[in-house]
C-alpha cells in the first residue's frame, strides 16, 4: 500500500511532493514517525533509487479502504505533479484528502471559489460502472468530478495537429464535456511533463476518431484547465477533406478487406441496391450528431436505413421513432443515441429534398456537409 500524505505523530500532515529533496527525506527516516492518516497506524518512508520516495503500510496492515494498493510510479509521480502545480497556481490543493461522506480518496481535491473539483489521475483500467458510480458519489456532494488519463505512450510523441487517432473503449471511457462543450480527452504524461488534448472528436469507424491533438507543457496549464478554441472555418474545412478522404478509403477497399464476401451486412445492402460501394451517394456517409453511437461507418448504417425507408415506403417527413428504434436494435451500442442519429439524418435528407438539385450538386454537397459539422458540433454544446 503506498501513499504520498502521512501525519507526524502530533497529527502535523506531511506531503511528499516534487519540493521534497531526498536528501531531506532520509535525515526525516532517522528522526521522525510517520502514522497514516486514516487508519493512524506506523507507516514507513521508503526513499529509493527506482520509485519515487512514498509511504507505505507494513505487510501485516489491515488498512485497505480509500487508498489504492500497488500505485505504478506514473500515478504517484503524477499525483505530484499536479499537486505541485495546483499550489503553485495558488489552489491549495489537498492530496489524497480522504471524504468522510463517500468513504472515497480523490487523488486531488481543488477549491476554487465556491466549487469543488475532484481529479482523478488514472494510469490503470477502472470497470465503466465504477468510475460512474464514483462520479456520482462526488456529484452528490456538490463536487465536480474530473478525470484525467494517463497519455497512451503511443500518442505521447506523435505531432500536434488534425488526425484520425484509435481510441479504445477504455479511453472512450474518459471522453468528457467536463473542460469543454465538446467531448475532449484530457491526458497528462508524467515524464515529460506534459498534458495532451484530444479535442473536437468525429467517430469515423470502430475506435477511430478524427480529432484535434494539442499538447501543453505542465507549466503553462492553469485552473480551470486551459480549453480548446472553438472550431472555426478552417479547422471544419480540414474536418470536411480528412472526412471525405476516410470515406473514399473505406468505399473502395470495401470490396477486398471483407473476408465475408455477399455475406457482408454492407456489402449485401449494396448488392440489394445494385451499387458499387465506389458509385455510393454522396447523400449516404455523412457525418450527423450522435453517429458515434454506431460502431460501423457512417456508410453503413446510413446505407441500411436507405433501404429500410424504401421499404417502409414512408414520407421522410412521417417515419415513426418506434421504427427506427426497431432499426437499431440489430446494431450494438446506445439505442437512444442510436435513434436520435436516424433521426438527424432523415432531417439532413429532407433538407437536400427540399433544396433539389441545388443540395445534390458536388458545390451544395460540400456547403451541406460543411453544415452538417457544425451541426455536429453545435449539438454537443447544447446537450452539454
Amino acid at each position: 500500500m503506498t501513499i504520498l500524505t502521512a501525519t507526524l505523530r502530533d497529527g502535523t500532515p506531511i506531503i511528499l511532493d516534487a519540493s521534497r529533496s531526498r536528501e531531506q527525506l532520509k535525515l526525516w527516516r532517522t528522526d521522525r514517525t510517520f502514522h497514516c492518516p486514516q487508519c493512524k497506524e506506523r507507516v514507513i518512508l521508503k526513499v529509493g533509487t527506482v520509485r519515487i520516495p512514498h509511504f507505505a503500510h507494513l505487510s501485516d496492515s489491515d488498512c485497505r479502504s480509500s487508498f489504492s494498493e500497488g500505485e505504478s510510479a506514473d500515478h504517484l509521480m503524477g499525483k505530484q505533479l499536479l499537486y505541485t502545480l495546483f499550489s503553485r497556481l495558488g489552489k491549495q490543493p489537498e492530496l489524497e484528502p480522504f471524504l468522510p461522506e463517500l468513504s472515497q480518496r480523490p487523488d486531488l481535491l481543488i477549491r476554487h471559489g465556491d466549487q469543488a473539483a475532484a481529479i482523478e489521475f488514472q494510469c490503470s483500467r477502472i470497470a465503466p460502472d465504477l468510475q460512474q458510480s464514483r462520479s456520482a458519489g462526488y456529484e452528490s456532494i456538490g463536487m465536480a468530478p474530473i478525470w484525467m488519463l494517463r497519455t497512451p505512450p503511443k500518442y505521447e510523441a506523435r505531432p500536434a495537429g488534425v488526425d484520425v487517432l484509435s481510441f479504445t473503449s477504455f479511453h472512450q471511457q474518459f471522453f468528457s464535456s467536463s473542460i469543454s462543450p465538446n467531448d475532449t480527452l484530457l491526458t497528462f504524461s508524467p515524464r515529460p511533463h506534459q498534458f495532451h488534448y484530444f479535442s473536437h472528436l468525429l467517430h469515423m469507424e470502430g475506435n477511430r476518431f478524427l480529432c484535434v491533438h494539442r499538447c501543453l507543457p505542465l507549466h503553462l496549464q492553469t485552473f480551470p484547465f486551459a480549453r480548446p478554441k472553438p472550431p472555426d472555418e478552417t479547422l471544419l474545412e480540414r474536418y470536411r477533406s480528412c472526412y471525405q478522404m476516410h470515406r473514399t478509403a473505406f468505399l473502395q477497399r470495401a470490396l477486398f478487406v471483407s473476408r465475408k464476401g455477399v455475406q457482408d451486412p454492407f456489402l449485401r445492402n449494396c448488392y440489394e441496391m445494385r451499387l458499387h460501394p465506389a458509385d455510393m451517394p454522396a447523400r449516404i456517409g455523412v457525418p450527423v450528431r450522435n453517429q458515434s453511437a454506431f460502431a460501423v461507418h457512417d456508410c453503413a448504417w446510413q446505407l441500411d436505413l436507405t433501404i429500410s425507408l424504401k421499404r417502409w415506403q414512408l414520407p421522410l417527413s412521417r417515419v415513426p421513432v418506434n421504427r427506427l428504434r426497431q432499426f437499431v436494435h440489430r446494431y450494438p451500442g446506445n439505442s437512444d443515441r442510436q435513434t436520435d442519429a436516424c433521426i438527424a439524418y432523415l432531417q439532413f435528407l429532407q433538407r437536400i429534398s427540399v433544396k433539389g438539385s441545388g443540395g445534390q450538386t458536388k458545390k451544395g454537397m460540400e456547403q451541406e456537409f460543411m453544415s452538417l459539422l457544425s451541426d455536429h458540433f453545435l449539438a454537443n454544446q447544447i446537450e452539454n
